[in-house]
């Protein structure tokens, strides 16, 4: 189960990673590249281009009807230049083909393709069947920018004034992202967004140049003559997902994602003798927020821990109604002994009436009045038949509950072999330095507590039988005291002729005294018994308390608390980077890919 949010960061990485090989390798792909046929032209500028255009390739989509790559020279003088290409589709080969585009100074860069009509941006092209390849430039703000700080051994310093020097160098690339957008989360509160741009930054530094190459939020690879630096950010994402309110804490030690984790520049630091013109590649695209799984491979146990919460309380609710009724039961006992007390006491009374009936018959009357009141006073002590039946129903409901629980947990099972397939990934993330190890410990300790919560629900079904066994035969109890009370009142009508059957009398009275003794002593163990099931039911409704508060409460909350707020801007993010389709501009039924490319000289 990973639920830690860095996860995002490192999913983000491995796909960034690749982009940024891309970006600085200039890797082509089998996509026709775009050059130009109108005519031949040497210059820098035209060269770039075709460079940018080949470079992007890679990055388009491979099923969008336009492919637009937004081509920004950055100066060292703060001047920049934005050039815009366009490969418009046919695939139907039509021969007029409508589009859009707010740009200027268009030229078809490849074909015969001719510009019927312009409108405003509104372009109907006279394409002869074929696809259409132009130009233009614009004045229109990118959403997102570059910019570059250089400082020579501690000295902020121009790209333009580095060439010939030696020493230090730092190079700060810092990522801007400046389209936004305010949204409202579930409660109506105002929060800002930003369109979720992924930034790829490379260039080769020569090695007899450039030493000691080293990138914070990047890599430097080295093939012994030249090293490759490739860096990535994500401006405005840490922002757009709150990522500052997430709290990923376990236990007691607080843990927050750093803004560091999702980072928006990057820091190149190297050694350089004679340095030689500086030339950094920066590719820029919305990101597809789609290939992010994010409910991060917790499948459906975020439903499952709803239901297992659910159930722990319902459970709760029971233990609680249990040991109330017990606590019921554990007071008429109390009277029981003392009602069975009395019995046999007055059983020992009447034995010796009897004897002494000739001279005292009113006293044998008056001690089966004794057992009759005492037997009554148990009897209206002691709750209904109903009462009895429902507590035997309610205990027989809490381990329906148990049994549910016990259920629901082994469809959701963790074994050591998973926790220990969990670590192994970990592990290499940690080696990586994409994560740290206290966060990796914190992982496995949930999956270990979630193991610990299983195996406890299962002792719980099984050790609670013997409990709700006990209860059901509480309504027998119940009943087998209101039977004795009908029989002692009959005692009491037939002591009335006791003068007829004095030695009759006599021997059953000494038959009673043996067994209200015997009841005596039978209730007392009861009463005994009563009071270790009250114990047990009170530690029982207190330990189930506690697993609730400790145990499952707590994977809840660090699946709630974590996942639910970020999956809300998670999901506005997905909608916003959805709307994104053209910088330029495209007509509204062809779907667009668009990738920006920044020269920093």
């Amino acid at each position: 189960m990973k639920i830690n949010v860095k996860k995002i960061s490192a999913t983000l990485l491995s796909v960034a990673m690749v982009t940024a090989c891309v970006a600085g390798c200039g890797n082509k792909q089998a996509e026709p590249v775009i050059k130009a046929e109108a005519e031949e032209k040497s210059d820098t500028e035209t060269d770039d281009m075709e460079k940018a255009e080949e470079m992007a390739a890679a990055e388009h989509s491979s099923t969008s009807g336009k492919n637009e790559t937004v081509y920004v020279i950055k100066n060292s003088d703060g001047t920049s230049k934005t050039i815009v290409s366009e490969w418009l589709k046919n695939p139907s080969g039509s021969a007029t083909v409508t589009d859009f585009a707010s740009i200027d100074n268009i030229e078809v860069v490849k074909g015969d393709a001719k510009i019927a009509s312009n409108v405003g941006g509104s372009i109907k092209w006279d394409a002869q069947g074929a696809d259409i390849y132009y130009r233009g430039t614009t004045s229109k703000e990118v959403p997102v920018d570059v910019d570059i700080t250089y400082k020579l051994d501690g000295n902020v310093v121009k790209a333009s004034e580095l060439k010939g020097k030696s020493g230090h160098l730092v190079m700060e690339i810092n990522y801007k992202n400046k389209m936004s957008k305010t949204v409202k989360d579930k409660d109506g509160k105002d929060y800002t967004i930003y369109m979720p741009f992924i930034m790829s930054t490379g260039m080769v530094l020569d090695n007899a140049k450039f030493s000691n190459v080293t990138v914070k939020n990047g890599e430097a690879v080295n093939d012994g003559d030249h090293t490759v630096v490739m860096g990535i950010g994500f401006p405005g994402l840490y922002d757009s997902l709150g990522l500052d309110t997430i709290n990923l804490s376990i236990d007691k030690e607080e843990k927050k994602i750093e803004r560091s984790d999702i980072p928006e520049s990057i820091t190149i630091e190297c050694d350089v003798k004679d340095c030689e013109e500086l030339s950094v590649l920066t590719v820029a695209k919305v990101f597809d927020i789609n290939k992010i799984n994010k409910t991060y491979d917790v499948g459906n146990i975020d439903t499952d821990v709803d239901d297992m919460t659910d159930g722990m309380k319902k459970l709760l609710d029971g233990s609680n109604d249990l040991h109330s009724g017990i606590k019921k039961v554990d007071s008429g006992v109390k009277t029981l002994e003392k009602g069975a007390k009395k019995i046999s006491n007055g059983a020992g009374s009447l034995a010796k009436g009897a004897k002494k009936l000739s001279n005292g018959s009113s006293s044998l009357a008056n001690g089966a009045k004794s057992l009759n009141e005492g037997i009554a006073s148990l009897n209206k002590a002691l709750p209904s038949a109903d009462d009895a039946k429902k507590l035997a129903a309610g205990s027989k409901s809490v381990q329906s509950t148990i049994d549910s629980m016990h259920k629901a947990t082994k469809n959701v099972p963790i074994s050591d072999k998973d926790i220990d397939a969990v670590t192994a990934k970990l592990s290499k993330l940690v080696k990586s330095g994409d994560l740290d190890e206290a966060t990796m410990k914190q992982i496995v300790g949930v999956y270990k507590t979630y193991q610990g919560l299983e195996k406890g629900i299962s002792g719980l079904d099984s050790g609670y039988d013997s409990i709700n066994s006990a209860v059901q035969a509480y309504p027998k109890l119940v009943s087998a005291v209101g039977s004795a009370s009908k029989g002692a009142k009959q005692v009491a009508d037939g002591a009335q002729s006791v003068s007829k059957g004095a030695k009759e009398l006599s021997s059953g009275a000494d038959k009673l005294a043996k067994g209200a003794k015997n009841l005596s002593n039978g209730t007392s163990t009861l009463s005994d018994g009563t009071e270790k099931l009250l114990k047990g039911s009170k530690d029982l409704k207190e330990g189930l308390k506690k697993f609730d508060d400790k145990a499952v409460n707590k994977v809840a909350d660090l699946i709630h608390d974590t996942i639910d707020p970020l999956s809300d801007r998670f999901d506005a993010v997905k909608a916003y980077a959805d709307s994104y389709d053209s910088f330029a501009g495209s007509d509204q039924d062809t779907e667009c890919s668009t990738v920006f490319i920044f020269k920093n000289a």
